[in-house]
């Protein structure tokens, strides 16, 4: 079935890289404009669209897809259906009337609908994710659901590892989905049950909360982890920490390798940070650096 792919997020990256390995490469991507970045605000586009662009498929980076006059070069490649995931914006229902859609979304539903399904289960301290790829609607991930699995991801997992262990699962779907809808056999079942929902991760999700369990601070930061980040200020600097492990008893004081911080109950053994305007360095060579300011603490 010939389909174009909509997607920005790293999660669409490896979907669609899955797709096209697995002989299902679409004939169009449509992604993201650009973000400036960087002391001059330079643009710079989603790393998908030079998986795109190796594979010699078409990018298209229109900054909305509320109707068909917004893609018209899109159209004219006559796609089939569209194929969205992770792609950050809303596609309008004048748009869905030319070109149908269906959306690959991170998370059994009606469960954490919303931008960030896998960042709310892992914070939560959630192990069983899935993957629901659904008949696009006009209401966010409220539509009628072509296929469904679970998928368990053990407590240590961060987003990162989280999103690959979803990520075959969901091109195994998108392909029996659309061969579903290519034989006219797909059969769409209405979403059950109550409703959540996964909101933006904003500066309050990256703050860290020390007066919190050692363990939520810790699924925090799993969550955050590896694009993120979540955030607190130690030495008098900005810091971001991307891996920790929960610690129970007395707090124990620095050590080669190790670096303890107390919580609200138990305390977080950091184990990977990154200080404002300095690379990501394991606990181990951070100490060897600030050690004597942390003892004079």
């Amino acid at each position: 079935m010939r389909f174009a792919f909509a997607g920005t997020a790293p999660f669409a990256g490896l979907v669609f890289t899955g797709l096209a390995e697995a002989g299902a490469l679409p004939c169009a991507l449509v992604t993201n404009p650009g973000r400036p970045r960087g002391r001059h605000g330079t643009p710079v586009s989603p790393e998908i669209k030079e998986m795109a662009l190796a594979r010699g498929v078409p990018v298209f980076q229109p900054p909305r897809l509320a109707a068909p006059a917004d893609a018209t070069a899109l159209l004219e490649l006559a796609p089939e259906i569209l194929v969205a995931c992770a792609y950050g914006r809303i596609v309008g229902p004048a748009f869905l009337d030319a070109l149908p859609a269906v959306v690959v979304h991170p998370s059994p539903v009606p469960r954490w609908r919303g931008a960030a399904p896998v960042e709310r289960a892992l914070m939560a301290g959630e192990t069983e994710l899935g993957v629901a790829v659904l008949r696009m609607t006009a209401g966010v991930d409220e539509g009628p659901v072509g296929f469904e699995q679970a998928v368990h991801v053990p407590r240590s997992a961060d987003a990162g590892a989280a999103y690959e262990a979803l990520a075959p699962v969901a091109v195994g779907g998108v392909r029996r989905v659309l061969a579903a809808i290519a034989a006219g056999t797909v059969e769409w079942r209405p979403q059950a049950g109550p409703a959540s929902y996964a909101a933006k991760i904003g500066a309050d999700d990256k703050a860290i909360d020390w007066s919190r369990p050692a363990q939520e601070i810790v699924d925090q930061v799993r969550a955050l982890s590896p694009h993120i980040g979540a955030q607190t200020e130690l030495l008098g600097k900005r810091t971001r920490i991307w891996r920790a492990a929960a610690g129970e008893g007395p707090l124990p004081a620095p050590t080669a390798g190790h670096l303890a911080l107390a919580a609200g109950a138990g305390w977080v053994d950091v184990l990977e940070l990154q200080q404002e305007g300095r690379k990501r360095t394991t606990a181990a060579e951070f100490l060897r650096g600030a050690g004597r300011a942390l003892a004079a603490l």
